[in-house]
């Protein structure tokens, strides 16, 4: 068996070329579940989203009749490559209802072993400590990860990838969790028509005031399903042409 060093590395490249391979225009139903304990308050948003991926642009229709409106991929794009450098935009709890992520750049590395003529070459990966979890199988890995001090120490992130799960025929995740002080995200895949989506998203976080004096505490729970590429898609605003954002070079891990 290979080391969880290069099981990771491999799903991180199958991941960023099936995040090349997306269609381009992705139409799906998402129920979200909103959960505020503390307020009491239970929602549950039922949406039909068509999105041009190149950009994340997207038509949104609360069914049955509801609001129609523009706006990113709710709750976030299925196209989303968890293994990724990413920043997470949610405000489920308030009344429009919208996030997403804004994806920077995919994680990708290159075989050491193809450019170097030592004998040995060192492969660990220089943020994270991984190992495989004791319900691996050979039909799918369990990759923890464990972030070291090189990534943690003067770190402001708000979670850590924390366990990968790979199918060990195609390489790709079929879930990804990051977990941290006050947040975590779990994210399961699925493979339809040959694209990897995202199926389910659980997300919790933890909102403290000024001085921590108070906190509200929320979770979210997305199914996604009825996955279809149309293409053209059904709404015209999607067919323009797509700018996407620069991307800049963050550290791989």
């Amino acid at each position: 068996m290979i080391t969880a060093d290069v099981a990771f590395r491999q799903a991180a490249n199958a991941a960023a070329a099936a995040f090349a391979h997306a269609p381009p225009y992705l139409a799906y139903r998402t129920e979200v579940v909103v959960d505020v304990p503390s307020l009491r308050r239970h929602k549950v948003i039922d949406r039909q989203v068509e999105t041009r991926t190149a950009d994340d642009f997207a038509a949104l229709q609360d069914l049955p009749r509801g609001q129609y409106q523009y706006g990113h991929s709710f709750p976030l794009i299925p196209t989303f490559d968890a293994l990724s450098y990413f920043n997470l935009i949610f405000n489920g709890i308030q009344r429009d209802a919208l996030s997403y992520v804004e994806q920077v750049k995919p994680i990708t590395f290159t075989d050491p072993r193809t450019t170097s003529h030592a004998d040995v070459v060192i492969i660990s990966l220089k943020y994270y400590h991984a190992t495989y979890g004791d319900d691996s199988t050979d039909a799918i890995a369990h990759i923890v990860m464990d972030p070291l001090p090189t990534l943690t120490t003067n770190n402001p992130s708000d979670f850590y990838l924390h366990d990968v799960y790979v199918d060990t025929t195609t390489n790709l995740p079929t879930r990804v969790s990051y977990v941290g002080p006050r947040q975590s995200i779990t994210l399961d895949y699925t493979t339809v028509a040959d694209h990897w989506l995202v199926r389910h998203v659980s997300y919790s976080d933890t909102i403290y005031s000024w001085l921590k004096i108070g906190r509200l505490s929320f979770s979210a729970e997305a199914t996604n399903s009825d996955f279809s590429f149309p293409d053209p898609p059904s709404d015209p605003r999607l067919i323009a042409s797509a700018t996407p954002a620069p991307a800049s070079t963050p550290k791989p891990p």
